[in-house]
């Protein structure tokens, strides 16, 4: 899936550079490509029989046609992707080639739309087209968060470090890493970053056991995508290949170092020239790839914005350190309220209010993972005591230690979606202490497996909520479409929110009201409110049991959730 996704970017790329605007053909043109590349190499490359090929084709097809029809259903509810991750979507799908324009500054948050990488954005508009919903674009959320399970899974089951079912079971907390699911049903790119970083380290992973070429093959489909998912990846891709590399060379497997290089240089060179923009654009107008984050004019996004109250005169390992053992929140700066840290394992309704929030800007990981990590730092005392001096315990080390370097170069690490890759540090300890710990310290990792998932219901209860906005929008449409007449809409940030009003065939106007005195109501979670029509529009209507029973026992909670 992680090819099909790929390819539809190298098409779409291609489509722009000879000025061939978005369309529906994209997605299936790339998906057809991607599966001719993989037959080839399956069938000559991997002599694997054509049965079990055309298995895997049809497992892949199935959960892609399974993962559009689950996006399209819920509504992205967060800030970011309804005001600059979806409006560079519709302008794609309007028409807009970012390769040969800007968009003007009338465009909602056109710096970020302009300038920012668009690998998410450009195959989402894709399957978007292709399927005529905006909401189906987050299959590839999916997508993305399913191979890299099936990555996991593969690999730990090959391996035999433990039992078929704790093997899925592991792999399956592996791959859930609470930035991913937490931004699986929006339009954010941390998680996809996350989920094509784990790849990314099992293929190389891989590749040192086995270089065979299609794991070189998948590696350079990752980074060429994961280098127009998000700025920040183009670093962690430089670490953790290079750490490859050098573990390669160590170790004198110099054919291996060489096809690495190899493919690694020639993934990310053509991944530049197919982010033509933003990555060359940027520097040929504004003198620096990174811009808007790097170079002259620079904007700053976090101190402004983001950097939680208290946080202003604390070095970047104070901030890691507070923001690891607090409760889960969301504090903004200026915030009258101060960061309350917590005893490990312990929560309160603050932490189960923000546990499945897109981007809490404290405890990210997790209620959770403050005490998971403090018990897998013990396991790694014991592991070093009871089998210090076993290969596995030092390749997991030289894993561990990279990790920790991209912690370290990331100067707001606090930020936990910053640093998805972090979630794999507790875990490959726990892999290592279900290796080589005998049955005297399973206790220990039964305690972490009980945490693990504990940390995982919280994280999941972020569907329920999105559930009950997308019940409570569709029955807001619902009303509004009813009345027969315009409707009079502020959009506010959530300018997006208008191809609901289209996709609906709900007449709108957007006016200025917000604040005014006019007795306006929000669409459930958005930025974007409206004036109902008359007392009578929708009256026949009868609101869904689900919303009468989320009224009753979870007052303005979730109505406000992802706004």
């Amino acid at each position: 899936m992680v090819a099909i996704l790929a390819a539809t970017f190298l098409t779409t790329s291609i489509s722009f550079f000879l000025n061939i605007t978005m369309s529906g053909w994209q997605f299936p043109i790339g998906s057809l490509l991607a599966g001719s590349i993989s037959y080839y190499y399956l069938k000559y490359e991997e002599k694997e029989v054509p049965l079990r090929i055309y298995t895997i084709f049809g497992i892949s097809a199935g959960l892609t046609l399974l993962f559009v029809a689950l996006s399209s259903y819920f509504y992205d509810t967060s800030f970011d992707g309804q005001a600059y991750h979806m409006e560079a979507m519709i302008q794609m799908k309007n028409g807009w080639n970012p390769f040969y324009e800007y968009l003007p500054a009338s465009v909602n948050q056109s710096i970020w739309v302009n300038h920012y990488a668009k690998g998410m954005e450009i195959v989402s508009a894709a399957i978007n087209c292709t399927f005529d919903n905006i909401e189906a674009g987050k299959a590839a959320n999916f997508m993305l968060w399913a191979s890299s399970f099936f990555f996991t899974l593969s690999f730990v089951i090959r391996n035999h470090w433990v039992a078929m079912s704790k093997g899925i079971l592991l792999s399956l907390i592996i791959a859930c890493n609470p930035i991913v699911l937490n931004q699986l049903l929006t339009y954010y790119v941390d998680g996809p970053m996350g989920a094509l970083l784990l790849s990314l380290i099992i293929l190389g992973l891989y590749i040192l056991q086995t270089p065979r070429n299609i794991y070189f093959l998948t590696l350079a489909l990752i980074i060429f995508f994961l280098v127009n998912v998000k700025f920040t990846a183009i670093l962690y891709i430089a670490l953790f290949a290079g750490g490859y590399l050098i573990w390669a060379l160590w170790h004198k497997k110099i054919v291996i170092a060489k096809r690495l290089w190899w493919a690694s240089f020639v993934a990310g060179l053509i991944a530049i020239i197919c982010g033509f923009n933003p990555y060359i654009t940027n520097t040929v107008n504004f003198g620096h790839p990174l811009y808007p984050l790097m170079g002259k004019d620079k904007v700053d996004i976090i101190y402004a914005i983001n950097l939680p109250a208290s946080f202003e005169h604390k070095n970047g390992l104070e901030r890691f350190v507070i923001s690891l053992f607090s409760r889960t929140d969301n504090i903004y700066p200026k915030s009258p309220y101060p960061i309350d840290i917590k005893i490990p394992f312990t929560f309160n309704k603050v932490d189960l209010a923000h546990a499945s929030m897109t981007d809490a800007r404290l405890g990210g990981f997790g209620p959770m993972f403050s005490g998971i990590l403090l018990l897998s730092l013990v396991l790694v005392i014991i592991l070093y005591r009871v089998a210090g001096k076993e290969k596995f315990i030092k390749q997991m080390s030289w894993l561990l230690a990279f990790i920790i370097i991209s912690v370290i170069i990331m100067p707001e690490s606090w930020w936990s979606r910053y640093i998805p890759q972090f979630w794999l540090f507790p875990l490959i300890i726990l892999l290592a202490a279900e290796v080589h710990l005998t049955e005297k310290y399973q206790i220990m990792n039964k305690v972490l497996y009980a945490a693990l998932l504990v940390n995982l219901i919280f994280c999941i209860s972020g569907f329920f909520f999105n559930l009950l906005l997308t019940t409570k929008i569709n029955y807001q449409l619902a009303v509004m479409k009813s009345a027969s007449q315009t409707i009079l809409v502020d959009l506010g940030e959530s300018k997006s929110n208008r191809t609901r009003f289209s996709e609906h065939n709900i007449p709108f106007k957007v006016v200025k009201f917000h604040n005014t005195g006019v007795n306006e109501e929000y669409i459930a979670g958005s930025q974007a409110c409206f004036i109902r029509p008359s007392q009578s529009a929708g009256h026949h209507i009868e609101e869904p049991w689900i919303l009468r029973i989320a009224g009753k026992f979870l007052p303005f909670m979730w109505q406000y959730y992802g706004r």
